[in-house]
């Protein structure tokens, strides 16, 4: 994981490349899932009526080129049907599908690092809005957007992007 990585809320106008973008998608197709379900579903919003539409449900898009919209598919994300741990889930059993979507998400957000791009992970929306917006269908969970472009020549890191406990305080050694 590169040091260098922080959440952009200001991208420059400069365009991403098709054969970047495609190499952050390919990193998420190739990422890890339970089972290798890959519930994953990942829309790429791009064009003007997208990007128009996302930035009206939510300020969360960061005026970024491109923004993933990132869901998982219930109806192909592993269930954990032993687990009843969970009884906050459909069913009362383990659904796989965001940790899966997250495991995506961060892929993609550490190849395009890697490709110069800056990244935000969003999640602080309303998701209603978002799903309407979109029409998305019932099956489909929204996890996170991925606002991907260049950084503007000004953008910076929040000043608390560097605060980081002490592994002391988040590792426990048993």
């Amino acid at each position: 994981m590169s040091k260098e990585r922080y959440s952009v809320r200001k991208f420059s106008g400069k365009k991403i490349e098709d054969e970047k973008l495609e190499k952050i998608l390919q990193a998420g197709r190739l990422a890890p899932t339970a089972k290798n379900s890959q519930s994953q579903r990942i829309f790429v919003l791009k064009s003007p009526d997208s990007i128009s539409k996302i930035r009206a449900a939510t300020p969360m898009a960061f005026d970024a080129p491109v923004v993933l919209m990132v869901c998982y598919d219930t109806d192909e994300s592993y269930k954990n049907v032993s687990d009843t741990a969970y009884t906050y889930y459909p069913g009362g059993h383990y659904d796989g599908g965001e940790v899966d979507a997250a495991i995506v998400t961060s892929a993609m957000m550490f190849q395009a690092t890697e490709l110069g791009l800056g990244t935000l992970w969003a999640r602080g929306f309303d998701a209603a809005k978002i799903i309407e917006a979109f029409a998305l269908p019932k099956n489909l969970h929204l996890v996170c957007l991925l606002d991907i472009g260049y950084p503007a020549a000004d953008a910076e890191p929040s000043p608390r992007h560097s605060d980081r406990k002490p592994l002391s305080e988040t590792v426990k050694w048993i």
